[in-house]
């Protein structure tokens, strides 16, 4: 069962439920340019509908997205951003207050590369106290929990967003990378996160080629996304 806090849960309701369910999912994405063809909150989409399916197999809260995140690099190109410090204290302070109503576990699913450094060691930032001593936090970023390679605004990416929003993608506007540059994948790989470096790598903010994208090549990597999202956070309940 998913339970939608910002679905007009009370707070009566939420004590109740509370008693049988301890773990809250929050989602994380972002809000930066995906090339012509989607939309700027492409990584929100992914990240709130891939949380959806996951807590109603798992059973959990679902509490309302970060829709912000870390996307400097994507500078000049459009992008509204956070800094790594702010994303940090925000997950921190939603963290010890989800402890505070005695939940044991919160989960963020990630939906941006950029947020990645300031998303992975969430709890180390209060080791010292402020969480209650059964809490944990954790971070997941959905593209690890499929087998093909991640892009930005290409085949996998747009495939999935044909597969959730298919109203909102513009395949008539879509084109690939600007620059190929295949020799110096694990190069520029390391720099896809410095501030304006997507546009000098790709040309026009796209990392790979989403012509030949389908939504029937998106419900395959959902399925595959969803399963092993809900694997990964039953194994955690065992830890």
């Amino acid at each position: 069962m998913a339970i939608d806090v910002a679905g007009g849960v009370t707070s009566v309701e939420f004590d109740r439920m509370a008693k049988n369910y301890t773990r809250a999912l929050v989602p994380v994405g972002s809000l930066e340019q995906h090339g012509g063809h989607l939309p700027v909150a492409t990584d929100l989409i992914i990240a709130e509908y891939v949380t959806k399916h996951v807590a109603e197999r798992v059973g959990s809260f679902i509490f309302p997205p970060i829709s912000y995140g870390i996307s400097v690099e994507h500078s000049p190109l459009f992008n509204v951003s956070l800094s790594c410090s702010t994303l940090i204290n925000l997950t921190n302070d939603i963290s010890i207050s989800l402890s505070k109503m005695g939940l044991k576990k919160v989960i963020y699913v990630n939906g941006h590369h950029g947020n990645i450094g300031a998303l992975q060691y969430v709890m180390h930032y209060f080791v010292d106290g402020g969480f209650g001593k059964d809490f944990s936090a954790y971070s997941l970023n959905y593209w690890n929990m499929m087998d093909v390679e991640f892009d930005h605004g290409g085949d996998t990416e747009t495939s999935i967003m044909l597969a959730i929003r298919s109203d909102l993608v513009r395949m008539d506007k879509a084109e690939p990378s600007a620059i190929d540059r295949p020799k110096l994948k694990r190069t520029y790989q390391t720099l896809t996160n410095n501030p304006s470096s997507f546009p000098k790598l790709t040309g026009n903010g796209v990392w790979g080629d989403p012509r030949n994208a389908t939504a029937s090549k998106g419900q395959e990597l959902l399925q595959q996304i969803i399963e092993n999202t809900e694997q990964v956070i039953l194994e955690l309940d065992d830890l």
